[in-house]
C-alpha cells in the first residue's frame, strides 16, 4: 500500500474500483484523528466509499469514535458508504460497548469490506 504522511502521522491507502481504503499506522488520539480528518478531506481519497482499517490501531480514543460517526453521517448523506475492519479486542470492544456496532459497518477483513461494498452498489438499482 502506498504511504501517506500528514505531520508525523503515517497512513497506508489504496484506491480499488473507487473505494479508498486507509489504514493508520498508529493509536487514534486526538493529534492522529485530525490528521486522518485531514487526509480523507483530499482529492485522493474521493470515491463512492471509504474502508478504514484499523488493524494497526492498539487503541481509538473518544476524538476518534466521534470523527467516525461524523464521517459515517457525512458519507451517508452524500450517499457514499464507510465500512471499519481490522477492529482489535480493544477497540472492538468499546465499538461495541458505544453501540457503534448498530450504525457503522464492520467486517474482518478488507477483502470482506470490499464484497460488502460491491453486494450494496450491485443491490442499488441504477
Amino acid at each position: 500500500m502506498p504511504e501517506a504522511r500528514i505531520g508525523s502521522h503515517k497512513f497506508h491507502y489504496s484506491i480499488v474500483d473507487e473505494v479508498a481504503v486507509i489504514r493508520p499506522e498508529e493509536a487514534c488520539d486526538q493529534d492522529t484523528t485530525e490528521a486522518l480528518a485531514a487526509f480523507v478531506s483530499s482529492p485522493i481519497v474521493e470515491g463512492r466509499a471509504l474502508i478504514i482499517d484499523l488493524s494497526r490501531a492498539e487503541y481509538v480514543e473518544t476524538p476518534g469514535f466521534r470523527w467516525l460517526i461524523r464521517q459515517y453521517r457525512q458519507l451517508e448523506s452524500a450517499g457514499r458508504s464507510l465500512v471499519l475492519t481490522g477492529l482489535e479486542s480493544n477497540v472492538a470492544r468499546t465499538f461495541c460497548l458505544l453501540k457503534l456496532d448498530d450504525l457503522i459497518p464492520t467486517a474482518n477483513s478488507v477483502t470482506e469490506a470490499l464484497r460488502l461494498l460491491q453486494r450494496t452498489k450491485d443491490a442499488v438499482p441504477a
